[in-house]
């Protein structure tokens, strides 16, 4: 079966691209610890304080299903969302640091952090899939509608003879526990590569210095030397924006109210000609990258507030340094803090038979807040993990050589022709 697909990717790839590089739109991964956060509850100083009372952060080692597993996550605003905080069982999450300062007797910082969980169906915010265009900005008195058969995804493009990955899309829908007072509409966002336009077009970098979309792509041996079908992926520049699907946002006409900017780095698991997956435990994958905290970069960035188009990052808030002990989660104590394990036991299960490949992408990032809320700023502490499958490839796939057989056929000259 999986002879079959590998053959079909490459030869594809040959006939129509020209090219050993192909894209692919990865499948973000659900049905772990659904409705749970990350991690167990731990409490947060701000430093150098002092603090107005600790922040309850629930990101713990930021991955699904070890044994860090935090309770359930409650919607906190009001009403109830279209989609219940991680309501699918998500393995992917953009986590984003913010602070509070207030006037009680002097100022005083609450430490928060916001987890937002990706996956499931991608949305069109207009309500209407019979009208021939899809809307990522949210339209009054519709309610956004899921698309019949999709589901989250990040395209890539793998070149494994030019040594590259490359970025050329993000489509997530995301779901979050919100705040006292929120609308529901604010607990469910659209996530986007940056320069996507409303109905859902690509479009280009607005700040190319980080968002790259491209990476190196090396093949890894393990700790043996014999290690086959694993390829570490490193500095794949990135910009993504998210939007809540609330109408009555400040925002809601224009895409990037949050902009989450930095460099992916992480593996690529594929199966041999027998279909397996290779055995990572123990192969010296390493860690994740928490407690790490992002530097602060220098320079300005592009926003995508008119009003302020430009802006620098700061590490967090006078009172509250986003780069103290305490923050960027905790470092992988499950699985001996071997990440190959990790991905043997709880990511290798959920992936479908008839997926050739997957990927882990992890970030210790920066962002920017378009948003009026006084808890987000332009800072670091804005962090992202993916976890995606390749599509699955259905058999038979007859049909398909038959085309990729034709096409080959059409573009070959005829006998005796120049």
């Amino acid at each position: 079966m999986k002879r079959n697909t590998i053959f079909v990717s490459t030869f594809a790839v040959m006939v129509f691209g020209g090219s050993l590089a192909f894209g692919q739109q990865f499948q973000l991964l659900t049905g772990v610890d659904a409705r749970r956060s990350p991690g167990t509850t731990r409490t947060v100083f701000a430093s150098p304080g002092p603090t107005l009372a600790p922040g309850s952060f629930s990101d713990g080692d930021r991955l699904a299903g070890t044994s860090d597993t935090g309770g359930t996550v409650n919607w906190a605003g009001s009403g109830t969302p279209q989609y219940l905080p991680n309501q699918f069982g998500s393995l992917s999450f953009m986590y984003r640091r913010g602070s509070l300062s207030v006037n009680a007797g002097g100022l005083r910082a609450l430490p928060i952090m916001a987890i937002e969980y990706l996956g499931g169906p991608q949305l069109d915010l207009d309500g209407d899939l019979g009208n021939g265009s899809r809307s990522l900005t949210p339209v009054s008195g519709q309610t956004p509608v899921a698309i019949p058969g999709s589901t989250s995804s990040v395209g890539l493009s793998i070149n494994h003879a030019g040594g590259s990955i490359g970025l050329t899309s993000f489509d997530a829908t995301g779901t979050n526990e919100g705040s006292q007072g929120l609308s529901p509409l604010n607990g469910v966002t659209v996530n986007t590569l940056a320069g996507t336009s409303t109905n859902g077009a690509a479009g280009a970098a607005i700040n190319p210095s980080v968002d790259t979309r491209s990476g190196s792509l090396t093949a890894f041996a393990g700790s043996g030397g014999t290690l086959t079908g694993v390829s570490q992926i490193q500095n794949l520049g990135y910009e993504l924006w998210q939007d809540a699907t609330d109408p009555a946002s400040s925002t809601a006409s224009t895409l990037g109210t949050w902009q989450y900017l930095g460099g992916l780095r992480g593996w690529l698991i594929e199966r041999d000609a027998n279909g397996n997956f290779p055995t990572l435990a123990g192969q010296g994958l390493g860690s994740t990258l928490w407690s790490a905290v992002s530097a602060v970069p220098g320079g300005t960035f592009n926003t995508t507030l008119p009003a302020a188009p430009t802006t620098s990052i700061n590490g967090g808030t006078a009172l509250d340094g986003f780069a103290a002990a305490g923050n960027g989660g905790l470092a992988l104590a499950a699985f001996g803090g071997d990440l190959g394990a990790y991905l043997d036991s709880v990511v290798v299960p959920l992936i479908n038979p008839n997926s050739n490949s997957f990927v882990y992408l992890e970030s210790a990032g920066f962002g920017i807040s378009n948003s009026p809320d006084p808890v987000f700023g332009d800072s670091i502490g804005y962090d992202v993990v993916l976890i995606a499958q390749s599509p699955p490839v259905p058999e038979p796939v007859t049909g398909l050589l038959l085309l990729c057989a034709v096409a080959l056929r059409r573009a070959r000259p005829a006998a005796g022709s120049r």
